[in-house]
C-alpha cells in the first residue's frame, strides 16, 4: 500500500492566549453597560426639568413678551421699590405692619408672669385695695423713637419722657397716646367709647367741607389777616389728619388731592434750614405738628426729612437754661409758644424722628419752673412763675405735664389743676384756645370727670356750628372769641374740629375703667 494512502497524523489544536485583566478592570468592564444606561436616564430627567423651568418662566409675571421687554422690566422694578402703596387695599387698616385694633374694654395687657382673669381690674392680684391708684411708667423703651406709630424702631435704650405711661400692643407697640385711633374699626370704637356721637361726626364732616372751600389755589390757607401762610395751612391740614385723612388715595378719602396740594405748599414754605417762613416760632410749631403727623400717618419718605429738619429747628430754639421757647428763636419764653413746641416734639417722637433726650429734660424743667410759685394749686402763669395763673395757661401746662412728665389721674398736681381751674370753668363762654387744651387734658384724665366735661363740650360745639346755607356753612363764627382777631374764622373752626375729633385723634394716655372714677381716693382729691 502506497504511503499517500496512509491515515493523516493528528494535528494539535491552535490555542490563542489572552492577557488576564485585574479584578478592578474586570468589574468596570462588566458595569460599563449599566453605567451608560444610568447616565442617559438621568440626563433625560435633567433635560425635562430644564424644559419645565423655561416653560414656567415664559408664563410668569416677569416674562418678556415682545418689543417692549425693557419697558416692562423697568416698570416692574419701580413698582417693587415703592415705599408705600398709593391705594389702600383695606382702608380700615393702618399703613404699617404694626396694625393695632383698639378692640378691648380698656383692660391693660399683662406684663408680669401669672394667670390672666379678664374680669379683674388691672393691678397686682391680692394687693392692698386701700392704696391710692398709681400710674406706673412703661418699661424702658426706645431711644428717641418714643411710643408712637413709627415703623422704624431701632435701638433699645432708656425710655423717653413722652408717652411713657401705658401698655404695649401685641407686637410690642404701645396703645395709648398714639395715632392708632384714626382709622377703621379702631376709630369707630374710640369714638363710641370716648363719648362721640353721630351728631358730632356730622359736625366734623361739615367742618372739613368748609375747610376745603377755603383752600387757596396754591394749596395753602391763610389766617384772618391774609398772612401767616404756614400757620394757616397747619390749621387747614390738622383736622384732616386728625380724621385719618392723608394724601394717600382711598375709597373713603375724598380729600387726598387737596391734602397733597396743601403738603406741597407747606414744603415750599420751609427754608433750607427747615424753618417755616411767614411767621414766628408759634407758626413754626403748628406747621411742624402738621408735617410730623402727615409723615407718621402716610410714611411718605419725602416728608421725613422735612419733618426732621423742622424738629431740629425746635430743638435749637429751646432755651438751654430755662427750657422754654419764645416767639423768636433763642429769645424769651412763654407758656403759650412753649406748649405748641412741646406738642410738636411729641408728634415728632411718635413719628419716629430723632429728638435728643436733653430737650425733653429741659422741657420738664421749664414746666416745673412755671408752676404757680409758692402754691400747690397746679396752676400755670404766662411768662414768669409769679404771674397770676389763668385757665388757658393751666390747660396748656397740664397737657404738657401729661406728655412730658407722665402726670396721670392720681397725680396731685393734675388733680389740683383740674379742681382749681378746669372744673370751675366748663364749656359755655367762647374761648377756643382754652377748650382745645382743656378737652385734651380731660380726655386723658378720663373717668367721670371726662364724661361730664365731654357731654357739655360736645353739645356746645354742635349747637354753635353755622348750619345756615351760605359761605359759612360748617364753620364757627369767631365773634366774641378772644382769639378772633389773630386767628379769625379759620383758627376758630380748625380748633373746634380738633376738639370734636379728640376721641380718636390720640388714644387716651391712661387706662381708667368705669370703676376707677369711683375710687374714694380720687373722688376725695377732686
Amino acid at each position: 500500500m502506497s504511503a499517500n494512502n496512509s491515515r493523516p497524523k493528528n494535528i494539535a489544536p491552535v490555542i490563542v492566549l489572552r492577557e488576564e485583566h485585574g479584578s478592578m478592570g474586570r468589574y468596570l468592564l462588566l458595569m460599563l453597560p449599566a453605567m451608560i444606561g444610568s447616565l442617559l436616564f438621568h440626563a433625560g430627567l435633567v433635560g425635562l426639568f430644564i424644559a419645565y423651568v423655561l416653560v414656567m418662566a415664559d408664563v410668569g409675571p416677569q416674562a418678556k413678551t415682545g418689543p417692549n421687554d425693557d419697558t416692562i422690566a423697568a416698570d416692574q422694578v419701580e413698582q417693587d421699590n415703592r415705599t408705600f402703596t398709593v391705594i389702600d387695599a383695606d382702608p380700615s387698616m393702618q399703613e404699617s405692619d404694626t396694625d393695632i385694633q383698639f378692640m378691648a374694654d380698656r383692660i391693660a395687657e399683662v406684663s408680669v408672669p401669672g394667670s390672666v382673669n379678664a374680669q379683674e381690674a388691672v393691678g397686682i392680684k391680692d394687693g392692698d385695695k386701700s392704696q391710692a391708684p398709681m400710674n406706673l411708667p412703661a418699661p424702658g423703651g426706645y431711644i428717641t423713637k418714643g411710643q408712637g406709630g413709627a415703623l422704624d424702631i431701632t435701638g433699645i435704650g432708656n425710655s423717653m419722657a413722652v408717652g411713657e405711661v401705658g401698655g404695649y400692643g401685641p407686637r410690642g407697640m404701645p396703645l395709648q397716646g398714639t395715632f392708632y385711633g384714626r382709622s377703621g374699626a379702631t376709630r369707630e370704637y374710640a369714638l363710641r367709647e370716648g363719648g362721640g356721637t353721630d351728631a358730632s361726626e356730622a359736625a366734623v364732616a361739615k367742618g372739613l367741607q368748609w375747610l376745603i372751600r377755603q383752600q387757596n389755589p396754591n394749596g395753602g390757607w391763610t389766617l384772618g389777616n391774609g398772612t401767616r401762610a404756614s400757620a394757616g395751612t397747619a390749621f387747614g391740614l390738622l383736622p384732616f389728619l386728625a380724621a385719618g385723612k392723608t394724601h394717600k388715595a382711598a375709597k373713603d378719602n375724598p380729600y387726598d388731592k387737596q391734602i397733597a396740594k396743601a403738603l406741597e405748599f407747606l414744603k415750599k414754605q420751609q427754608d433750607k434750614d427747615g424753618f417755616f417762613r411767614g411767621g414766628n416760632m408759634y407758626d413754626h410749631g403748628l406747621a411742624t405738628i402738621a408735617i410730623c403727623e402727615a409723615y407718621a400717618l402716610s410714611q411718605d419718605p419725602t416728608l421725613r426729612p422735612r419733618a426732621q429738619s423742622a424738629i431740629t429747628i425746635i430743638c435749637k430754639a429751646q432755651s438751654e437754661t430755662g427750657g422754654g421757647w419764645g416767639y423768636q428763636r433763642n429769645g424769651g419764653a412763654d407758656m403759650s409758644v412753649s406748649g405748641w413746641q412741646m406738642m410738636a416734639m411729641k408728634s415728632g417722637q411718635m413719628a419716629g424722628l430723632t429728638i435728643p433726650s436733653v430737650h425733653f429734660e429741659r422741657a420738664k424743667y421749664y414746666l416745673d419752673s412755671r408752676k404757680n410759685e409758692g402754691k400747690t394749686d397746679g396752676g400755670f402763669g404766662y411768662q414768669v412763675p409769679s404771674s397770676a395763673p389763668t385757665n388757658r395757661m393751666t390747660a396748656v401746662g397740664l397737657l404738657c405735664r401729661q406728655y412730658m412728665q407722665n402726670k396721670g389721674p392720681s397725680d396731685g398736681d393734675m388733680q389740683a389743676g383740674i379742681r382749681g381751674f378746669i372744673k370751675p370753668n366748663p364749656p359755655g363762654v367762647q374761648d377756643v384756645y382754652y377748650y382745645y387744651y382743656a378737652t385734651q387734658v380731660m380726655h386723658h384724665f378720663g373717668g367721670e370727670e371726662w364724661k361730664a366735661w365731654n357731654e357739655k363740650m360736645r353739645e356746645y360745639l354742635i349747637k354753635g356750628q353755622d348750619v345756615a346755607k351760605g359761605p359759612n356753612f360748617g364753620s364757627w363764627s369767631p365773634e366774641g372769641d378772644p382769639w378772633a382777631g389773630s386767628g379769625g374764622r379759620l383758627m376758630i373752626t380748625s380748633l373746634n374740629l380738633l376738639t370734636l375729633e379728640v376721641y380718636y385723634r390720640y388714644l387716651p394716655l391712661y387706662y381708667r375703667d368705669a370703676g376707677y372714677s369711683k375710687d374714694a381716693t380720687v373722688q376725695k382729691a377732686l
